[in-house]
């Protein structure tokens, strides 16, 4: 093939095909559960960073969302809670579009997503907190789900609600643009300084292709992030100095979040947490 006429999805209109694979048929042991309890609004994360953050906050894991081995944190004494909170499950735009798609088909309808990301321009620091207004699809997910655009957005409506909901917490944050790209170590330095330059603060790994399912599936999303890695503001990239500044930033985030899917209901204030250095990037 003339590399000229090639195109990305192989098939450029497969978003308008008839899926093989339906995530409410994936999900139907669960739909016959009789006391399945499935919140309205979720948190996504991705490492087990949140685990003793959860904890602190009164949730339990609850295993079998959606499947055997995942599993869900839910306030504890709560039968109809407001608000769960999915994580643990890796990283990656694949991985992270199955485990919406199945939320969805199970009931869930608004959507947090909470993640480390890498900073591009100087002036934000590790452990900020940013708040994503748009996301450049350069990862694959999102183009099988709907047309190639270069951008994709969350849901303006609850991203004015997480973002009232930070000015409420007196939480200091930034917003923008993000690049979701799904090939960690192929940012380079080129794409970077440009994407710097047009305004973008932030590259991970997930959001373009939740903002584009969470759009096609009508659900709600939005999306916070705290800082892990500098890409640009040094000769080489680098990552926090100290785990606990991307632990107390991703407390931030889920106050900030919980505040706005469980209105009204109080959470534990976690305790001050210390570690070791951790040298993983905006992919954990």
């Amino acid at each position: 093939m003339n590399p000229a006429s090639a195109t990305f999805p192989n098939q450029p209109a497969k978003y308008l095909g008839t899926p093989l694979i339906r995530p409410e048929n994936v999900v139907r042991h669960l739909l016959d559960t009789p006391d399945l309890i499935v919140p309205q609004g979720v948190i996504i994360g991705y490492s087990n960073r949140l685990h003793p953050l959860l904890e602190a906050r009164g949730f339990h894991n609850v295993h079998g969302y959606s499947s055997p081995w995942r599993s869900m944190w839910l306030p504890k004494g709560s039968d109809q809670p407001a608000v769960g909170v999915v994580e643990g499950f890796g990283f990656g735009a694949p991985g992270a579009a199955i485990v919406i798609e199945e939320l969805v088909a199970l009931g869930a309808r608004r959507f947090i997503n909470l993640g480390l990301a890498g900073a591009l321009p100087s002036d934000v620091d590790f452990g900020d907190v940013v708040l994503c207004t748009s996301a450049i699809r350069d990862e694959g997910v999102s183009h099988h789900y709907a047309p190639s655009t270069r951008h994709t957005y969350p849901s303006k409506n609850l991203t004015d609600e997480l973002r009232q909901s930070l000015l409420n917490r007196g939480i200091a944050f930034s917003e923008g643009m993000t690049w979701t790209l799904d090939a960690i170590y192929q940012e380079t330095l080129e794409e970077a300084l440009t994407y710097r330059d047009e305004g973008v603060i932030t590259v991970e790994m997930e959001a373009a292709a939740l903002f584009t399912i969470a759009e096609v599936r009508g659900v709600e999303i939005a999306s916070l992030f705290t800082i892990s890695d500098h890409l640009l503001s040094a000769s080489e990239w680098r990552p926090a100095p100290d785990k606990n500044l991307l632990i107390h930033g991703l407390a931030r985030g889920l106050d900030a979040s919980l505040g706005v899917l469980s209105p009204g209901q109080s959470f534990e204030a976690a305790p001050a947490l210390d570690g070791d250095v951790d040298a993983k990037g905006h992919f954990g």
